[in-house]
């Protein structure tokens, strides 16, 4: 997720500031960028952080109505779709914004869920330590990506950022199936 959040503004920029949206403002030795660029930037980022946040109630209700684990799947799924929208519609700045506002959802759902879960799954005593250790690797695996992402995004572009970043989330759910036990069926009689 953080990958292409941090990416997502430099996407935006170019595609504004070279797109028949915007324009660049020049200046000597450089560009500037456009009103245009910053007000899509920021109102598509706005965006993404009220999907990060603005439905964490609702989330923390589904994990407890629906469960866990479905949960997080459908944290995953939303991730995926959200990278499939952005990465495939990149070259317009709405479907850009609605895949990163899905893309907050997805992660709402997932973290809100994954905490419960982890929480639930530890002795009371070990609870705090344990979310402790696990915010603090999800913060250091999100620096990660947001400092690889730059030169993902130069290798591969937006949308082969979007697909990598898709490709995580497509694992992640293939890792949940898998573990996810299913009950015994028991013979009738």
């Amino acid at each position: 997720m953080v990958a292409v959040m941090s990416m997502t503004p430099l996407h935006l920029q170019e595609l504004v500031s070279t797109g028949p949206v915007g324009g660049h403002v020049g200046h000597e030795g450089g560009h500037a960028m456009g009103t245009d660029a910053l007000v899509i930037i920021g109102f598509t980022i706005s965006l993404h952080i009220a999907g990060m946040f603005a439905l964490s109630p609702l989330m923390g209700w589904l994990t407890d109505r629906a469960g866990r684990i479905q949960t997080i799947v459908l944290g995953f799924v939303l991730l995926a779709v959200a990278v499939a929208v952005a990465g495939f519609g990149q070259q317009d700045p709405a479907l850009v914004t609605v895949g990163l506002v899905v893309l907050g959802l997805g992660w709402s759902a997932a973290t809100i869920s994954g905490s419960t879960l982890l929480a639930e799954s530890v002795e009371r005593q070990q609870r705090v330590i344990v979310q402790g250790v696990s915010d603090t690797l999800m913060g250091a695996a999100g620096a990660l990506g947001g400092g690889f992402s730059g030169l993902v995004l130069g290798w591969v572009g937006y949308e082969g950022l979007n697909m990598a970043s898709g490709a995580v989330a497509v694992v992640v759910l293939a890792v949940v199936a898998a573990s996810v036990k299913r009950p015994a069926v028991r013979p009738a009689g």
